[in-house]
Order: structure tokens, then sequence, then C-alpha cells
């Protein structure tokens, strides 16, 4: 049986505990490439949520805002490349708080 389809990826946390890097475009061109991790952690430390749909409405190009452009949502792609942007990481202790949780 297919796990992925018992268990679909819905959330930041479901990507990082697939190791997949999360891709965000912005119509504009600028492109980000982030890793779940380190995007999951933010989102929890804001108290924001972690959703998929969700996290597509967080996400703001800064060089549209920079430049007064008017918001436009970004597309997000689930990827298996490097990440480009560097946010901090959580530690080892709350990621595996985490994960005994969530089982």
């Amino acid at each position: 049986m297919n796990r992925t389809l018992v268990n679909p990826i819905s959330s930041l946390f479901d990507v990082a505990c697939r190791h997949h890097t999360v891709k965000v475009s912005c119509p504009c061109g600028n492109v980000g490439i982030f890793d779940p991790h380190a995007l999951w952690y933010l989102f929890e430390r804001k108290g924001w949520n972690d959703r998929l749909p969700a996290v597509r409405k967080r996400m703001r190009c800064l060089q549209c805002y920079y430049a007064k452009r008017q918001r436009t949502l970004a597309t997000l792609e689930l990827v298996n490349v490097n990440h480009t942007r560097q946010l901090p990481m959580p530690d080892i202790i709350e990621w595996k708080r985490q994960l005994r949780r969530r089982r």
C-alpha cells in the first residue's frame, strides 16, 4: 500500500518528516528554497498555522514588499534540492519532543 495516500502531506511538519524542501515562488520571478525543519520551527515559534494553504498566505516576497508592489500569493512546491534561504533550525530536543507528541 502506498503510504502517501494513507498519510498525505498537509502541513510543514509532514514536509519536514519526509525531508522535502519547500520552494516558494513569487509571480515576479523571485524564488526561495527553505529547509522544512527551519520553516516549521519559525511557524511554531510565532504560533502560526503550519497547514500548507495557510503557509502560502504567510509567505511574502521581499523584493515586491520593498518595491511596494501589490501583494500576491506565492506558489509552494515540495522539491528535493538544497535550500537557499537560511533560517534558525530547531534544537534536536524540541524536534524529538514534537515527533513523540505527534505519533
